[in-house]
């Protein structure tokens, strides 16, 4: 019964990420999100030429106009974190 159980477990596990999987694409594909558009990095400097007087807004700045680079960063530690909760849910089996 637990073998059955556990196979149910899985395949409805399995489901669910692939539908994730295909939701997550098809955004990605459809939806207009400036993730991977050109930011205009060549008419900037990141280093200043000058002392680095106004550095915390120059690294602030650069923040905000990346946003992506910190979404991403956030999604993946979402996704690590919701699959460790998972992995730490799965039951032993008694051998």
């Amino acid at each position: 019964m637990s073998s059955k159980r556990t196979q149910n477990g899985t395949f409805v596990a399995l489901l669910v990420i692939m539908v994730s999987l295909f939701v997550f694409s098809w955004l990605t594909v459809e939806v207009s999100f400036p993730t991977f558009r050109y930011a205009g990095m060549l008419e900037r400097q990141l280093v200043p030429e000058e002392p680095y007087d106004d550095i915390a807004g120059l690294v602030s700045r650069f923040l905000w106009d990346h946003r992506s680079l910190d979404l991403t960063g956030q999604a993946f530690v979402i996704v690590a974190a919701v699959i460790c909760c998972l992995a730490m849910l799965k039951t032993e089996e008694a051998g």
